[in-house]
């Protein structure tokens, strides 16, 4: 076998061309790190954001949509009352009758949600981080990325802001994390403000605790059987199983680009192991003929291929880690993008096949050529 060191410096000897699949090699890494990023935070901001246990009671048309869906108040406040199987905390129960609307900040759409203090009890990912939940008159509670998803810099919505919505001045009382759901894009009102705001005399839904996915049977007989409250039940993973459907298309083309931008990384790291094996014909088969076999020569040149690429790799694995996550927007909310230990690892392994599979080809050629062509310099 050929030593390890006579990779490296045939590597060093092509300065120009080795540089320039290093840094597309890393490119790449970073490349497929991100759109693999992208994906999965998609994903999971979809399918974090569902609980089993949780109903959602709509409006008689059964939307999915809850901005879509209109449900009367007096209805809404029986559903809260009388819904079997609804857990207690502390003796309130988890029923949160909520309001769900776009808004406008200037030239930027939010997502209002009108909300009671029970919606804490059925929502469990929501946790407060700064200030308090809004109290007084027209105080609100903003996500995250609510901010990300208006397209408006954090320092607008921060704590004390005064934010005009409805033709109302708001005041942020308090920031919340809902970490890898949807909520986190959303800005929260109380209920009777954002009815006043949005002249509502409806809401868009009750969202009920169950004491276990179990019960849900129990609810969607009792919202069926009630035809007068013009209402239905759905799973609240029913609704968004509906938002990951309308996203899978977006995530699977993140994947597509990745599996593109890898090809693409296959091609350049064959071609420049290819112009290696023809630069150097002559000095392969000189190896062959002082003892060393075709697969050690071919060895030699997948060592080459490898330790580019890997090296190239944890450069973009190293800028990934340092870019870490940043939020992205998209019709019904944000996320981040998260490049977490699972994109960089997909990443780097992205490198890895770049480097082995750029190799085979060339490889292959070194060992398919005649001793006596080789000594002539044949390509």
């Amino acid at each position: 076998m050929l030593p390890v060191r006579y990779a490296l410096r045939n590597l060093a000897r092509r300065r120009a061309r080795t540089a320039l699949t290093f840094f597309g090699v890393a490119v790449i890494t970073f490349l497929v790190a991100l759109m693999s990023g992208f994906a999965l935070g998609l994903e999971r901001s979809a399918s974090a954001s569902a609980a089993d246990d949780v109903a959602v009671v709509v409006g008689a048309t059964g939307e999915t949509d809850l901005i879509r869906s209109f449900v009367p108040e007096a209805s809404a406040t029986e559903v809260a009352i009388s819904a079997p199987g609804v857990v207690e905390v502390d003796g309130v129960r988890a029923a949160s009758v909520e309001l769900h609307t776009a808004t406008r900040v200037g030239e930027s759409i939010g997502l209002l949600r009108g909300v009671t203090p029970a919606a804490f009890l059925v929502h469990r990912a929501v946790v407060l981080v700064e200030g308090v939940e809004p109290r007084a008159p027209y105080e609100l509670m903003v996500g995250r990325l609510a901010a990300a998803r208006m397209g408006v810099p954090d320092t607008a919505l921060a704590l004390g802001r005064t934010v005009r919505l409805e033709g109302r001045d708001w005041t942020v009382s308090g920031r919340f994390a809902a970490p890898g759901t949807v909520l986190e894009a959303e800005i929260w009102g109380r209920l009777e403000d954002v009815k006043l705001a949005t002249r509502r005399v409806d809401v868009s839904c009750i969202a009920l605790r169950m004491a276990s996915s179990a019960d849900f049977p129990r609810v969607a007989l009792f919202a069926s059987q009630r035809q007068t409250l013009e209402v239905k039940a759905r799973r609240q993973s029913e609704i968004y199983g509906a938002l990951r459907a309308a996203l899978a298309p977006v995530a699977k083309l993140a994947w597509v680009m990745a599996a593109l931008v890898l090809v693409g990384g296959v091609f350049a790291c064959a071609n420049t192991m290819f112009a290696a094996v023809l630069a150097r014909t002559r000095e392969m088969g000189a190896l062959r003929a002082i003892g060393y076999g075709p697969w050690s020569v071919a060895l030699s040149l997948l060592e080459e291929s490898l330790l580019l690429a890997g090296a190239a790799g944890l450069v973009g694995f190293t800028f990934a880690s340092l870019v870490g996550e940043f939020p992205l927007r998209f019709p019904m909310g944000a996320f981040y993008v998260d490049l977490g230990s699972s994109a960089r690892f997909v990443g780097l392994a992205a490198a890895a096949a770049v480097g082995l599979l750029g190799g085979i080809a060339p490889a292959a050629r070194a060992v398919r050529m005649p001793l006596p062509d080789a000594l002539a310099g044949k390509l």
